[in-house]
This record gives C-alpha cells, sequence and structure tokens, in this order.
C-alpha cells in the first residue's frame, strides 16, 4: 500500500501553499469565531478532499488558480459538514481531540459549520467558477438529504442493502464527486472526461465510507474516533447488515433487539460489538470495498500515464486498505 507521502509528492508545493492560504481565510478578527475555526482546522487529517482536486487537475492538465479555489471550497464544506454531524451523532472525538461542540456547545459548533458552508460558497462566486457553484449545491443537497434519510432508517431499523448504499452514495460519494469533477474542469478536461473523474470520485467515496464503517469496530486509539458509535447511534451500516443476515431466521429477532438494547446500554452494545467482530460481516464489506475501487481505477483508464494518474490510483489502494 503506497503512503499518503508517496501519494501527495507530486503536489506538494501547492498543498503547502493551500494550506497557508486556507489559514489567511479563517484569520478573522472576530471572537469566538476565529478561535473556533483555527481549532476547527488545527489538526487537518488527511486532506483527502483537497488532494483530489489537485491530482485530478493535474491528471487532466494543469493545475490553476481556480483549481486551489475549488480546493478550499470542497475543504471548508467539509469541515462545515463535519461540525454539524457531530452535533447530530453527539460524537465525542474528531480526529482524536474533542468535538468542537463539546468546547463551545452546539450553538458554536453550528454556527461556526453555517459561516464555513458560506465562505466556502462565495469563493466560486468570487471567482466567477459558477460550474463549481452547481456542482457543489448538488452535493451539499445530497449530504443533507442523506443525513436526513440514515436518521429515519435508524429510527425504522431498516436493514436493505441498497438503502444503505444510497445513504453513502448521498452523504459521502457526492462530495467525492463533486472533489474530483471540479478538479478535472479547473485542469482543462472535456465534459466526457470530467465526467469519468466525476464517477472515479463517486466510487471512491463508497469505498472510503465502506471502510470508515468498518473501522468504527475498531480501537479509537487507532482511529480517533470513539470505537461503537454507530451501534450508538443505531446506524445500520454495512457490517450490521450483513451480520444480521447471517444469523439463523429464528434468531434474527434476538439480534434486533440486541442492536436496539446496544444504542442505550454499555454492556448490551460490547456484545453487539462482539458479534459482529467475530463473524465474517467486516470480511464480506471488505469487498464491497475492493469492488468499487475496482470500479474507480477502470474510471482513470481514459487518462495519459503521468505522476497524477498514478498518484491517483495509489489514492484508491490506500483508501482501501486504511488503517484510520
Amino acid at each position: 500500500m503506497p503512503s499518503l507521502a508517496d501519494i501527495e509528492a507530486p503536489i506538494r508545493g501547492e498543498l503547502k501553499a493551500f494550506n497557508a492560504y486556507l489559514d489567511r481565510l479563517i484569520a478573522l478578527p472576530f471572537w469566538p469565531l476565529s478561535t473556533i475555526l483555527k481549532y476547527t482546522l488545527l489538526q487537518r487529517g488527511k486532506q483527502l478532499r483537497p488532494v483530489l482536486v489537485y491530482l485530478t487537475a493535474g491528471a487532466c492538465g494543469e493545475i490553476t488558480a481556480a483549481t486551489t479555489t475549488a480546493a478550499a471550497m470542497v475543504e471548508l464544506v467539509h469541515n462545515a459538514s463535519l461540525l454539524h454531524d457531530d452535533v447530530v451523532d453527539q460524537a465525542e472525538l474528531r480526529r482524536g481531540m474533542p468535538a468542537v461542540y463539546r468546547l463551545w456547545k452546539s450553538r458554536g459548533a453550528v454556527l461556526t459549520g453555517d459561516y464555513m458552508l458560506a465562505l466556502g460558497l462565495q469563493l466560486a462566486v468570487d471567482s466567477g467558477q459558477y460550474e463549481l457553484l452547481g456542482f457543489m449545491n448538488s452535493a451539499v443537497q445530497q449530504m443533507s438529504q442523506s443525513e436526513l434519510d440514515q436518521i429515519q432508517r435508524a429510527k425504522r431499523g431498516d436493514t436493505d442493502e441498497e438503502g444503505y448504499y444510497r445513504v453513502i452514495r448521498g452523504k459521502t460519494a457526492a462530495l467525492l464527486r463533486t472533489c474530483a469533477a471540479a478538479g478535472a474542469k479547473t485542469g482543462g478536461a472535456d465534459s466526457a472526461i470530467v465526467q469519468k473523474l466525476a464517477d472515479f470520485g463517486e466510487n471512491l467515496g463508497m469505498a472510503f465510507q465502506i471502510r470508515d464503517d468498518i473501522l468504527d469496530f475498531s480501537s479509537h486509539t487507532v482511529t480517533g474516533k470513539t470505537g461503537g458509535n454507530d451501534l450508538r447511534e443505531g446506524k445500520m451500516t454495512l457490517p450490521v447488515i450483513y451480520a444480521l443476515e447471517g444469523v439463523p431466521s429464528g434468531q434474527r429477532r434476538f439480534y434486533l433487539r440486541l442492536l436496539a438494547r446496544a444504542r442505550v446500554d454499555e454492556r448490551a452494545r460490547q456484545e453487539a460489538f462482539g458479534w459482529i467482530v467475530e463473524g465474517d460481516a467486516l470480511e464480506k464489506a471488505s469487498q464491497r470495498i475492493a469492488f468499487y475501487t475496482q470500479r474507480a481505477e477502470e474510471n482513470l483508464e481514459v487518462l495519459a500515464d503521468t505522476v497524477y494518474k498514478q498518484s491517483l490510483l495509489g489514492l484508491a489502494e490506500y483508501l482501501k486498505e486504511r488503517k484510520k
């Protein structure tokens, strides 16, 4: 598996300049907004989305000022969504640190997220990238709809696999689709190539979210997140769906009740956690990651063989195997 450093090698200079640009964008004279913004971006994580924007732009022609605008927009919108998600999910940690709402309460997190969303969209307006704005508008709508869909599925205890794919296509893959499409567009690609790269981003996003759902059954010391959080929230993720498929029909009601208790009872949560980890559900879910990764790799066949394309292929492999 390639390292992130290897994947980012062709765009290392651009990423350094990008982060300096991001720092300038959030350097505001308003307290506590400036403090919360700096805290939110203190740990910048993998920066998968700007990396994807830059690599697809390079693979399609050239990296331009418009590429940096697109990268900043998606990173701001992504982080805004995380602030909101942590409030909705009542998550304890984000990137190994206390979630923003834990320090500044829900109002501070939500309002800061609103500001980041508005700032990201303003970048596209100011630069005249209205097609980019359209990409992002569609992604944000899908993200919001899918989060609500996921909440309703958890309430009903829905266990259909297609419904799960519908949710993750909207809540995660839609933004990665926008990243790849925006990068390709700013790199000078024609509409056919933009479409292929958009499909690449979507397939990458599907694999990414399934891996994330598998990692929820790992130690939080590795992932920087609280393990078993999806069980606490009642989310019917792919590992849970596959674990339920593997039980005899006569025992299904028992395990559905166990999952319901796991939302409020730590002992039940540990029992459900062990049941899922000890079976073959995680392995079956990993096979779906391989499926979407292969589709993503096939989407790149339209590109010439460059260092940027090799990094995109490496990124797909990295996300398939990542441990956090």
